[in-house]
């Protein structure tokens, strides 16, 4: 995996935008992972960090008892989440720049989790196998990914309908799945991991932060689409201005995309 292979554009633009889906996102993964028993003093893994938001949010939960790594590829999103957790005075979290597939740990955490990563993978089986080698023996490991059609509108608007298609089209251009949610429960299995689990949620918004992710997610694939020739610069120009004043409707309905959430156990005690 590499820059290139991002549909999404990352950077200081790209980090505002993780910032926002976070917030949107934090009450649900905070719940997910303490039902799952992530507490203090446990070793956690975030693989594909982005922003760091969730690995700020697990250093808080394990405490200085434990610990958080965090590793993702791009390295001015690193730099950006360092200077985070500098401001924050957190010192028992560690940012490094890593891919999926460079991943080397060997039975080191409590946890390994991934947000919003496998569906950008061109193998996710091998990116699940390292997570799981990552973690000790009984050892958790925790996914959160997206079945992008699930997506929904209310009333249907084709400006919306287009940015699914969009966005679908520049994942799967780069390697990606934008629909994989489904399968990952047996891609856990294919992995070796044991005693999975799956859930699936949709928080849909009618104004606020959460219902602008859509919005922010076009613009931020517009190099891709563009790249790709899948829209000129007047079609791109059209389709934002349209998708802008639907997200701005008052009486307009915006979900993010359906979201399976996995789980399961290294289990070879």
């Amino acid at each position: 995996m590499n820059t290139q292979g991002y549909a999404i554009s990352g950077g200081s633009e790209g980090k505002s935008r993780l910032n926002l889906l976070a917030s949107v996102m934090q009450p649900y993964t905070e719940a997910l992972l303490q039902n799952l028993g992530l507490g203090s003093g446990a070793n956690f893994l975030d693989n594909g960090c982005g922003g760091g938001n969730v690995a700020m949010m697990a250093a808080q939960i394990v405490g200085e008892t434990g610990s958080v790594t965090a590793i993702d590829f791009d390295p001015e999103i690193i730099s950006l989440a360092e200077n985070d957790r500098k401001q924050a005075g957190i010192e028992h979290l560690s940012f490094q720049v890593k891919n999926a597939y460079e991943l080397d740990f060997e039975s080191q955490f409590d946890f390994a989790y991934a947000r919003f990563l496998l569906s950008h993978l061109k193998n996710q089986l091998q990116a699940l196998q390292r997570m799981r080698k990552a973690v000790k023996p009984g050892g958790k490991i925790v996914v959160e990914d997206v079945h992008f059609s699930g997506h929904f509108c209310y009333p249907a608007n084709s400006s919306f309908d287009q940015y699914l298609n969009l966005y679908s089209q520049v994942v799967a251009r780069r390697g990606g799945n934008a629909d994989l949610g489904p399968q990952i429960p047996e891609l856990f299995r294919q992995a070796g991991i044991e005693d999975v689990g799956f859930d699936v949620i949709q928080p849909c918004f009618d104004k606020g932060e959460g219902k602008w992710m859509g919005y922010i997610t076009l613009m931020r694939i517009r190099e891709a689409v563009l790249e790709a020739r899948l829209l000129d610069v007047k079609q791109w120009e059209t389709l934002i201005g349209q998708f802008e004043k639907f997200t701005s409707r008052n009486d307009s309905i915006i979900s993010l995309p359906r979201i399976f959430r996995v789980w399961g156990t290294r289990s070879d005690f």
